[in-house]
């Protein structure tokens, strides 16, 4: 089960001798194979939501729990890509997918974890560049390293926080719908949490938005749009628009208004 529950968490830390907090009473939940896109003004607290379910920080209150069970660290259960590349300098571009590939998917031959790397390599169009290290690569050419090694190592959950902030529209159009692909069909499906400052992206990609303000979700807009959405007939694309124009409209009022 790849089911993430949030229930009441709250956030803080110590900086200049004062308590800054940064989640407050936070609660929600994210089905089985459910894409969650998050949303909301920045520093509203959604790359710190990602921390705590990546296990990479805890909260002071409430509870994270994944598959039912209480988030104690990593796992090679979960596959999580930031905003700032984290690639291991001293790897290839190669090396680096398959290390996350030999951590999560034990039993495969050096020759299988290399083919396998290769495979996702091409699908994020960076096969050409598998034998370049990180400073030799772009940022965006980083992240789309970093998105392949999350993919490849095939886990049930993906938290991604805005993976696809630093790429041209080509490649973010292609890396949208590669990963609507990998992610929602009925055979393979992802729990992804899916951290954006795109409007158009988050309700492209949902299942549901919430929206995030004051370290708290205070509104969800579920997407009930069948899939591929790059194929959606007109009927379909007037309600993504519409979609849209909600989600954008929530940005324009205060956190007290926003609020359900």
């Amino acid at each position: 089960m790849n089911r993430i529950e949030c229930a009441h968490v709250t956030y803080s830390y110590e900086a200049h001798s004062r308590r800054e907090t940064v989640l407050h009473d936070l609660s929600f939940t994210a089905a089985d194979g459910e894409f969650l896109c998050i949303v909301g003004q920045s520093g509203c607290g959604k790359t710190t939501l990602l921390r705590l379910l990546a296990g990479l920080a805890f909260p002071n209150g409430g509870a994270v729990r994944v598959g039912g069970a209480p988030v104690t660290g990593p796992g090679t259960d979960r596959a999580i890509v930031f905003q700032n590349y984290t690639l291991f300098p001293w790897m290839s571009a190669r090396k680096n997918v398959m290390f996350g590939i030999a951590q999560a998917r034990k039993g495969l031959s050096k020759a299988e974890t290399a083919a396998l790397a290769d495979e996702y390599l091409e699908k994020v169009d960076m096969l050409r560049a598998a034998d370049k290290y990180p400073y030799q690569l772009s940022g965006g050419m980083r992240q789309r390293v970093a998105l392949a090694r999350s993919l490849a190592m095939d886990t049930g959950i993906l938290l991604l926080d805005e993976p696809f902030g630093a790429l041209d529209a080509r490649i973010r159009g292609e890396l949208q719908r590669l990963l609507e692909t990998l992610c929602t069909g009925e055979k393979q499906k992802k729990t992804v949490i899916f951290v954006t400052h795109d409007i158009h992206e988050a309700v492209f990609l949902a299942d549901r938005v919430l929206y995030m303000a004051d370290g708290r979700i205070v509104r969800e807009l579920p997407v009930d749009l069948p899939r591929p959405r790059a194929d959606l007939c007109c009927a379909d694309a007037d309600r993504l628009c519409a979609a849209r124009r909600e989600l954008l409209g929530w940005f324009d009022r205060t956190e007290t208004e926003v609020q359900v």
